[in-house]
């Protein structure tokens, strides 16, 4: 009797010891499509009605950089050819839903001037102080299905850029400009969040 009761325990000990053994997995992290992701394939054609500015210093004209972009750098990331819009084109109201998509926005640029104390002249004991400026750049963005007229994408990004020299206005919006649009290229291509797996080996 007293051995059966043995024989139990030890099954039921190696029983519970094969239970609690985990087996060994891989985790990996992966990009998942949001719902800001746009079905770029869906459209048969996409063309860009060129982006307002507004609020940008007069001798600086960005509008070239920013036509660039959309034009000529986004068409590759997308793998999908936009053209500028033609108001001479097929009426809108002619359209179905999918044949066409509108790219369009505004960007505006916000200034503020400060006083900073020039360090390297401040070492003979004068205080001299320089004028910087603040950057704050703001792009809002629309993707709109030319047919039905619903935003499938809208967005507002902003960057900002401290102690900017005012002197080179052409690197200090390509600088921002940059970081704005890669923002933008995440959030289309639903590259934004990263969500964790783990797989069993």
């Amino acid at each position: 009797m007293r051995r059966a009761i043995i024989i139990v325990y030890a099954v039921v000990i190696t029983f519970i010891i094969g239970s609690c053994r985990t087996q060994p997995v891989n985790i990996v992290r992966i990009p998942v499509k949001s719902s800001t992701t746009i079905d770029f394939i869906k459209y048969k054609d996409i063309v860009y009605d060129p982006v307002k500015v507004e609020k940008f210093p007069s001798e600086y004209d960005p509008g070239p950089s920013i036509d660039y972009f959309f034009l000529n750098e986004l068409p590759k990331t997308i793998k999908k050819p936009i053209r500028r819009y033609n108001s001479e084109e097929k009426p809108v109201s002619d359209l179905k839903e999918g044949e066409l998509l509108l790219i369009g926005g505004e960007i505006s640029l916000k200034i503020k001037e400060r006083n900073v104390i020039d360090e390297q002249k401040g070492r003979k004991k004068r205080r001299i102080f320089v004028k910087i400026e603040n950057w704050e750049l703001q792009l809002e963005i629309f993707f709109r299905d030319a047919a039905t007229g619903k935003n499938i994408f809208s967005k507002k990004l902003k960057e900002t850029y401290n102690g900017a020299d005012r002197k080179k206005p052409a690197y200090n919006f390509e600088f921002l400009f940059r970081k704005i649009t890669e923002k933008f290229v995440r959030l289309v291509m639903g590259l934004g969040r990263l969500e964790t797996r783990y797989l069993i080996k």
